[in-house]
């Protein structure tokens, strides 16, 4: 069962006079995988059962939390659980991500290159299965990410914590962002929400803001929707050489983590969203969102999971004895992201 709330915590080493720094660490969300993707992965299996599905259907890199997830609760509750997956640098995390998902069932379809995704959709699909969009980042996905807010609010009045100017998020498939975005709104709250984009392209932010405008549609406050114009905005210039690749700032940032805050990161989200978050501590720009004195709270909102894969790994298949397919999607080079979106590095908007 998942736990929640997640804990938060102010991490000294890194606030300053100007600027304190927060941790809300989604990566404890539950005893054996946590993460972010545990908030989506729970009513989008409980959907998959009410609608009678065997086997839940997604989309991934080949070391995709997402797919990891979906697999631990759609095996928990019963279900099959598939995915098509495509490449990605490969890295220890990458890989072993991928075992132990092997290692709990799943069953991966290769797209050889992601223009050719629809195609593997069509062979891996069948009877009986429930589609579910990359990232868990569909409407339901959203909404569960909202609910997070909700979470953090009764955080704040229990005075674990202030309510934050900026709220800081890996952005992707966009479900996360959006939906804490969508939360912030709802609850009325000046906090701003930056998405630090790990996908290059327009496409990531397109699709974080039309979740989110569903979300408050759904909530019944589209009377609210101007107020996403402030509260979310995105950091484009973390993406890197490509989805997956490591940066300089992503491995620093990954270092100042473990030291000052005990907390480990991965180069394809959370490396970058933090080089973010270390940026704004850095910064000269004014981060309080109405307030005239004091610092500025920032919360990076971790998304990666926290728990020990090694108990998953002991029963899982070993790297050499992955099957040829799965072994090739891991690359030396920065895989391209699904969907192939044009390169749109260097600025924060």
């Amino acid at each position: 069962m998942p736990c929640y709330p997640t804990p938060v915590r102010r991490c000294d080493a890194l606030s300053n006079a100007r600027a304190e720094l927060w941790v809300k660490n989604d990566g404890l969300s539950h005893p054996r995988y946590g993460g972010s993707k545990v908030r989506k992965a729970g009513p989008l299996i409980a959907q998959a059962l009410e609608r009678g599905a065997r086997r839940v259907l997604s989309f991934g890199a080949v070391g995709s939390h997402h797919l990891l997830t979906l697999t631990l609760f759609a095996r928990a509750a019963g279900l099959e659980s598939a995915g098509v997956v495509f490449s990605q640098p490969h890295t220890e995390h990458a890989v072993e991500t991928l075992r132990v998902s092997l290692g709990l069932g799943f069953e991966p379809c290769v797209a050889k290159h992601p223009t050719l995704i629809p195609w593997a959709l069509a062979r891996a699909l069948r009877r009986g299965d429930y589609v579910i969009a990359p990232g868990g980042s569909n409407a339901i996905g959203t909404r569960a990410c909202a609910a997070a807010i909700d979470e953090l609010a009764e955080q704040v009045a229990e005075g674990a914590l202030p309510i934050p100017d900026v709220i800081v998020v890996p952005l992707g498939s966009g479900g996360t962002c959006a939906g804490l975005a969508a939360g912030v709104v709802r609850r009325n709250w000046p906090s701003r929400v930056l998405g630090v984009q790990v996908v290059s392209g327009p496409g990531p932010r397109w699709l974080a803001r039309w979740l989110a405008r569903g979300a408050l549609r759904e909530a019944g406050l589209t009377a609210r929707m101007a107020a996403l114009d402030t509260c979310l905005s995105f950091d484009t210039t973390q993406v890197g050489r490509a989805y997956g690749a490591a940066t300089v700032a992503g491995e620093h940032a990954t270092a100042v983590a473990r030291k000052e805050c005990d907390l480990e990161l991965d180069p394809t989200y959370t490396g970058k969203a933090f080089a973010s978050v270390l940026e704004l501590l850095a910064s000269a720009t004014p981060l309080r969102a109405s307030r005239d004195a004091g610092p500025a709270r920032i919360l990076y909102w971790h998304t990666l999971n926290a728990r020990s894969l090694e108990p998953e790994l002991r029963t899982a298949p070993s790297e050499t004895a992955l099957p040829p397919s799965l072994r090739r999607l891991f690359t030396g080079r920065g895989a391209r992201a699904a969907p192939p979106f044009d390169a749109d590095y260097g600025r924060r908007d």
